[in-house]
């Protein structure tokens, strides 16, 4: 039987829920397509049930957490939210009025720390689901700690959840064929690194998520690949922006099939049972 899923009752929740509490505080995140697809992988493979328990690493100021605790899911926030993911670089070190509405209100855990120096303070085999959007990508040591941390705490038959940037995009393909570099802008390192440079530092491709995955013991279910970075690409500012995300958004349907060639990387690994 085809597998189908309906956006209605994430996006019902996230109105009817949390945007009577979220609208009141500026720079709010919003639900749009990009998490939504994270919904849809986590009810695809079975993960999305009420009282299961989330841990979400270098999850930010994102909609993702609060909408799965809308679901019904135990939901835990690990970051030491000191920029990136919605938190401005002059927020580091303060509180932050809406990550304390998210636990005040929402009802999410909240553990503020940086998740690569110190280990998860959760319990062995806890969770059902880690999930770690857009993070790995800036991480500048090696993670081997944190990955046995993370088999650790899954469940027997849990779910580690990857996504990154695609090093080898199409147009990064392209881009090198020509002679340019398929890393992030120069100027952004150059300008915004002092003192702490929180962009992409690897960029992986699909066999490093994988082999990620192998080498701490975990069997990959599923990969996807999309394009919901290629809609805003700054490497593309200057055509016009409805065009780019015209382009990005009609190729999407194309891509997807050939994941490797897509901006937005996705692996799923499985603990053993």
């Amino acid at each position: 039987m085809r597998y189908h899923f309906d956006p209605r009752r994430s996006r019902d929740l996230y109105e009817k829920t949390l945007m009577p509490i979220l609208a009141k505080h500026p720079l709010a995140p919003y639900l749009d397509a990009r998490n939504e697809f994270y919904i849809e992988m986590l009810d695809r493979h079975g993960a999305l049930q009420a009282g299961k328990h989330l841990v979400d690493l270098g999850a930010g100021l994102s909609i993702f957490g609060p909408l799965c605790r809308a679901h019904g899911m135990k939901v835990t926030l690990v970051d030491d939210f000191g920029g990136g993911g919605g938190v401005e670089m002059s927020q580091r070190g303060q509180e932050i009025p809406l990550l304390e509405a998210f636990e005040k209100e929402l009802g999410v855990a909240v553990v503020r720390e940086n998740f690569l120096q110190h280990k998860l303070p959760l319990p062995d085999r806890e969770v059902d689901v880690v999930t770690c959007f857009h993070s790995l990508e800036h991480w500048h040591h090696s993670p081997k700690r944190l990955f046995r941390e993370i088999v650790r705490i899954l469940k027997p038959g849990g779910l580690l959840v990857l996504a990154t940037p695609n090093a080898v995009n199409l147009r990064k393909r392209l881009y090198v064929l020509f002679g340019r570099s398929n890393f992030p802008l120069l100027g952004t390192w150059y300008e915004d690194g002092d003192p702490i440079y929180r962009g992409h530092v690897r960029e992986p491709v699909i066999r490093d998520l994988v082999q990620l995955m192998q080498w701490n013991g975990l069997r990959v279910v599923a990969t996807y690949g999309r394009n919901f970075i290629g809609r805003d690409s700054t490497a593309l500012c200057f055509l016009p922006t409805a065009l780019v995300r015209g382009i990005a958004t009609g190729s999407d349907w194309l891509l997807r099939h050939v994941p490797s060639l897509c901006s937005d990387i996705h692996v799923i690994g499985r603990a053993p049972i």
